[in-house]
């Protein structure tokens, strides 16, 4: 299996593991609906489990309705969280190592809906391939809230 696909494959596993809060999380609202949404992602995979340099460097690119929104850079045990507006989204990672884009580790393209957060886990399937679990779970809006 490609090193940089498992280290995407342990950015979701990690982002799983910090996406669990233990009080709740509010998304900024609009009236009564939710115009942004929370992302967690996080870098797990140890790359000498593939052959390569531990840290495993990659680059996360996040497209939002087509167009490059962030490009991400993760190192082994890094993560990523951040507050995005409500949209169509597409990850694809890139491999520093390998010079090339992961494609078992894409993701997307998704509309993402406002309100949620959505975890990703980088890990490795039972075969050793590198596999992106994606978790969604619903959040409380400031406006339910009151």
């Amino acid at each position: 299996m490609k090193p940089f696909a498992k280290i995407v494959s342990m950015i979701a596993v990690l982002a799983l593991f910090f996406g669990f809060a233990i009080s709740p999380v509010q998304a900024e609202t609009k009236g009564d609906e939710c115009e942004t949404f929370f992302v967690n992602v996080s870098h797990g995979i140890n790359g000498t489990r593939l052959g390569l340099s531990k840290d495993l460097p990659v680059i996360a690119y996040v497209y939002k309705d087509g167009d490059v929104l962030a490009k991400i850079p993760l190192v082994f045990k890094q993560t990523f969280q951040a507050e995005l507006p409500i949209g169509e989204y597409t990850i694809e990672v890139f491999s520093e190592e390998l010079g090339a884009f992961i494609d078992s580790m894409k993701v997307g393209p998704v509309e993402i809906p406002g309100c949620v957060k959505v975890n990703l886990l980088a890990r490795l399937g039972e075969q050793g391939e590198p596999t992106i679990r994606v978790l969604v779970r619903e959040l409380a809006s400031k406006a339910s809230s009151r």
